[in-house]
């Protein structure tokens, strides 16, 4: 029997400037009040068939590294709840002003709703996700 790792591994994650540098570069952008995604779809023959994401949380944002920090920890929590529903591509996630006030339940419907938009829900999950009206 198998045990479902809950946590994020290190492929996961975008790492290397190379792989930011590539996303800023080509990656297509999808604007929400709480942040900003690139994504670019993984290409057929990856290595890595899976969801990889990155966080880039300026000086710019906030001055203090509390309220940036709370923001990646939001960011990097949503996306571990939601992995399983995104489809194999890159990630960049560059938070906004408006997700300081947010709670966690917010941040991964607005997560959500914008990688629907760029299409990169798995078919199986798209029912589950909540509509801008709700």
């Amino acid at each position: 029997m198998e045990i479902e790792r809950s946590s994020l591994r290190k492929q996961e994650k975008l790492r290397t400037r190379k792989d930011f540098d590539a996303l800023k570069e080509h990656g297509k952008a999808c604007r929400d009040p709480f942040f900003t995604v690139l994504v670019q779809a993984a290409e057929p023959g990856s290595p890595l068939p899976i969801p990889r994401y990155g966080v880039i949380c300026s000086r710019k944002l906030h001055h203090s590294a509390v309220v940036r920090n709370r923001a990646r920890r939001l960011i990097t929590e949503t996306f571990r709840l939601c992995k399983e529903t995104i489809l194999p591509c890159s990630i960049l996630i560059i938070p906004r002003r408006a997700i300081f006030g947010a709670k966690q339940q917010e941040v991964q419907e607005h997560l959500l709703r914008t990688l629907k938009k760029a299409g990169l829900i798995r078919e199986k999950h798209t029912a589950a996700i909540p509509s801008a009206n709700s």
